[in-house]
């Protein structure tokens, strides 16, 4: 497999190594260089309706892994006076957008010879990577806060992989898993720091620009926590218009909760990194709460340079969007409901035409959080 490591930070490069996910210079986050990307638009018209129908932008496996992992559709909701299109990524086998990177990331993995490799998720990653790691055959021990949805942890153990339940909050199960890496010298599949997981998120911006005609929509709404996603989006929009296939990188809108919103302030105050959140509040929107983002710098200069904002939503309007959502036949998860009112109060500050094209990342499938949806129905 071509391509090398690039720290971003220092500008160290490094060769290809599955079990390297930081910088060894400057402890920074790496990013997979690879050939140059190329969108032959006519022979990806021809193949399966898959993520890897971009191989020419994708790291070149032997053998990549898939569990038919399928375009995801784009379909038309109303959102307050916003006509707006989901990009239903709980459609993905494992029910998470996350299969996007955990198919690119296991594939790595094999291709390398990975026999295990541990992961620290609060669910829907841990599952997604469960997944592939079965199909790859690579044994995988995820660490998980005991307080993950239930639902998320069963989907793991059916897997097959080992379940780790931490006591304490999100950030316990991190340090309990790098305390096993120190000793058992593990691959660390992590979805926040491996740069080939990334890679696999680029494939939403893609699929985007195809289904709208090879355009770029005018406005991206998505949750963020670690800010994959939006690193997914900007990264793939900009592969695009430089292989001249569209014309601009779309405006993108992260949207994160009120109580764990360490993005949001430092977008407010136009900082260059982001100042952990020193007291997390709980949220109904576990899979962003996390106090900041790994790759912080590389976030915000995706905000700016897309033209974008960071808006953030109470947990009275999560509850709302799951509601919102539902009753327009969308069944998700209270992280991805985040976006209905992200939209809102990112168009109030931000007006836009009526013809505007906005999608919204409705990023995982609500039976993931079956008890917290059963809960806000009884309290309505």
């Amino acid at each position: 497999m071509e391509g090398a490591l690039h720290c971003p930070g220092c500008s160290a490069t490094l060769e290809l190594d599955p079990r390297l996910y930081r910088c060894p210079e400057c402890s920074g986050p790496l990013a997979y260089c690879g050939p140059p990307r190329s969108f032959p638009i006519d022979l990806i018209a021809a193949r399966p309706a898959t993520m890897w129908r971009y191989a020419e932008a994708l790291p070149a496996f032997a053998e990549p892994l898939s569990l038919g992992e399928s375009v995801t559709p784009l379909v038309p909701l109303c959102v307050g006076p916003h006509t707006a299109l989901a990009k239903c990524d709980f459609s993905l086998p494992s029910g998470s957008y996350k299969d996007r990177g955990a198919a690119c990331l296991m594939s790595y993995f094999a291709e390398a010879g990975v026999g295990e490799a541990v992961e620290d998720s609060s669910g829907n990653a841990g599952a997604s990577l469960a997944a592939y790691a079965a199909r790859a055959g690579v044994h995988l021990k995820v660490f998980c806060p005991r307080s993950a949805a239930a639902g998320k942890l069963a989907q793991i153990g059916l897997y097959g992989a080992d379940l780790v339940r931490v006591e304490g909050p999100r950030p316990r199960a991190t340090e309990a898993l790098h305390e096993y890496v120190a000793a058992a010298g593990s691959a660390y599949a992590s979805h926040l720091w491996q740069p080939m997981f990334l890679e696999g998120l680029r494939t939403m911006a893609y699929e985007i620009a195809e289904q709208l005609g090879w355009r770029s929509p005018d406005c991206v709404v998505c949750p963020v926590g670690a800010g994959s996603i939006l690193l997914g989006l900007h990264w793939g929009f900009a592969d695009l218009v430089e292989a001249g296939c569209i014309e601009r990188v779309p405006r993108l809108v992260a949207v994160q909760a009120a109580g764990v919103s360490a993005v949001v302030a430092a977008w407010d105050q136009g900082a260059e990194t982001v100042t952990p959140t020193d007291a997390p509040q709980p949220t109904l929107a576990e899979g962003i709460a996390l106090p900041a983002p790994v790759r912080d710098r590389q976030v915000l200069e995706a905000l700016r340079q897309s033209g974008g904002a960071a808006v953030a939503v109470s947990e009275v309007e999560i509850a709302d969007g799951v509601q919102r959502l539902g009753r327009a036949g969308f069944c998700v998860e209270p992280t991805s409901a985040v976006v209905w009112h992200g939209l809102q109060h990112y168009a109030r500050a931000h007006p836009m035409a009526e013809d505007a094209t906005i999608v919204l990342i409705l990023s995982g499938h609500g039976l993931k959080a079956a008890a917290q949806l059963a809960d806000l129905l009884g309290s309505a």
